[in-house]
């Protein structure tokens, strides 16, 4: 009887995890995926989050009888990057887990201007400003449900954005390594979407589409890829003087999109890696101008986006 070479024990040993995958796949998409905890057990991760800004617009002179106006671009930008170690110190019978997060190995660039004619030091003020709320809680202790619902989570201090809190929500869930999981069947391929209406026809209310897929992921366990997208977009009401004057200016148009995939283990729904990306952006058009073709129109947009790796 010949003896089969190394490399045809390989090839075997390939196809007999190729196999093992694809049964996890199979009983996987016969039921929802959801986060199965084991108390006492420890999870770390790396995080590597980047913050930018841009503010776009235009500043007029008036020279005789002609207007001229000259586009401007500020921004600034920085990268801050930790390790987050999860210890699970409880489960409770319907799988909800009693969680204590702790970050540290903090790496911070957040304070230099970038290298370009446009950096501004009042920009970059701000970025310094989030990159440091992201080190306000290096101890959290909150609960986590099956399907990634967190409750109990504190709120840092001095990450509220006025213009769009929506944007603090997001953060608040893209620093944590894990993911809302869908309650749907695992179903490679097929997008499911949802739509957010505004049946009143406020101007002020949200509007747009969410919309989750399953994709296949090649990785050494089992896993399977989750794609989150978000598009909001809505107007902000105007602006008012005192407690009944509207000062004459339009409103602000404000869009928000967010992009996410989620590398999820079929073992135990945890994440193995994840990519994640959120951009608001706001608009706001002025009245036109004598002597300029076009009205001003001045625009910011602020993107942080969040990349998160299992340690072994």
């Amino acid at each position: 009887m010949r003896h089969c070479s190394f490399a045809c024990v390989l090839f075997f040993a390939g196809l007999s995890v190729y196999a093992a995958q694809e049964t996890f796949a199979q009983q996987a998409q016969q039921k929802p995926l959801t986060r199965t905890f084991v108390s006492g057990s420890e999870e770390r991760y790396e995080f590597t989050a980047t913050v930018r800004v841009e503010t776009h617009g235009i500043s007029t002179e008036k020279i005789g009888e002609k207007t001229y106006a000259t586009p401007y671009t500020h921004e600034a930008g920085g990268e801050i990057s930790w390790r987050a170690t999860r210890k699970i110190s409880a489960v409770t019978a319907d799988g909800v887990a009693s969680v204590s997060e702790t970050l540290d190995q903090f790496n911070v660039n957040c304070g230099a201007p970038a290298a370009s004619s446009n950096a501004t030091p009042e920009l970059q003020e701000s970025v310094r400003d989030t990159c440091a709320s992201w080190q306000n809680l290096p101890r959290m202790n909150y609960e986590e449900e099956k399907f990634g619902l967190i409750r109990g989570l504190p709120i840092p201090g001095g990450t509220q954005d006025a213009n769009s809190p929506l944007l603090d929500y997001w953060l608040r869930r893209a620093l944590r390594p894990s993911t809302i999981l869908p309650k749907t069947l695992l179903n490679f391929g097929t997008v499911t979407s949802h739509k957010i209406a505004n049946p009143s026809g406020a101007a002020s209310n949200r509007t747009g589409e969410e919309s989750t897929e399953w994709l296949e992921a090649s990785t050494e366990i089992p896993a399977a890829a989750l794609h989150v997208t978000q598009n909001l977009s809505w107007m902000d009401a105007p602006r008012k003087a005192g407690f009944s004057n509207v000062d004459g200016r339009p409103p602000i148009r404000q869009v928000f999109y967010a992009d996410s995939l989620n590398t999820i283990s079929l073992l135990d729904g945890s994440v193995i890696k994840a990519s994640r990306s959120a951009t608001r952006e706001t608009k706001e058009v002025l009245d036109p101008v004598p002597g300029l073709p076009d009205a001003p129109t001045f625009s910011s947009k602020l993107t942080i986006t969040v990349s998160i790796h299992r340690l072994p």
